[in-house]
C-alpha cells in the first residue's frame, strides 16, 4: 500500500452549502416520524373511539358532523390537525422534490420546481385551514 507524503493533499469533494441540503433531509425524517405518531392519534380518536361510542349508542353513526364540531371546541384537536396537515404537506411535496432531484433537476429547474411546490403547499395549507374552520359552530 502506497503512503501519501505529508505535504501531498488528498482530493476534496466539492463543498455543498449545509443549510440547503441538510434541512430538507432532516425535516423529511422529522415529519415522517411525526406522521406515524399523529396518524396513530388521528385514527384512535376519530375512528376507533367513534366505533366504541356508536356501539354504546352515544353516537347515531360513526362519523357525525356535530361530533367532529364538538371536538374542535378544544385546542388539542386543532393542534393535532394543523400539525397533521402541515406534516403531510411538507413530507409529500418535499418527497416530490426529492424525486425530481434524483432524476437530475438542478439549477434553474430545481429553483422553479421548489418555488412551485412551495406555492402549492402554501395554497393547500390555507385551503386546509379553511376546511378545518368549517367545523366551527
Amino acid at each position: 500500500m502506497a503512503q501519501i507524503a505529508s505535504n501531498e493533499r488528498l482530493p476534496q469533494a466539492p463543498a455543498e452549502p449545509v443549510g440547503i441540503t441538510f434541512w430538507p433531509w432532516f425535516l423529511q425524517r422529522v415529519t415522517g416520524a411525526g406522521l406515524i405518531v399523529l396518524l396513530l392519534i388521528h385514527v384512535i380518536i376519530n375512528h376507533y373511539l367513534n366505533i366504541s361510542e356508536a356501539e354504546k349508542g352515544i353516537l347515531p353513526g360513526l362519523v357525525v358532523f356535530s361530533n367532529v364540531a364538538d371536538r374542535f371546541k378544544t385546542a388539542g384537536y386543532w393542534v393535532i390537525d394543523i400539525f397533521l396537515l402541515s406534516f403531510v404537506l411538507y413530507h409529500g411535496l418535499n418527497g416530490i422534490r426529492n424525486i425530481a432531484l434524483d432524476y437530475g433537476a438542478r439549477g434553474a429547474i430545481e429553483r422553479v420546481l421548489t418555488g412551485v411546490l412551495l406555492a402549492v403547499g402554501v395554497a393547500a395549507f390555507i385551503f386546509g385551514i379553511f376546511a378545518l374552520a368549517a367545523f366551527i359552530d
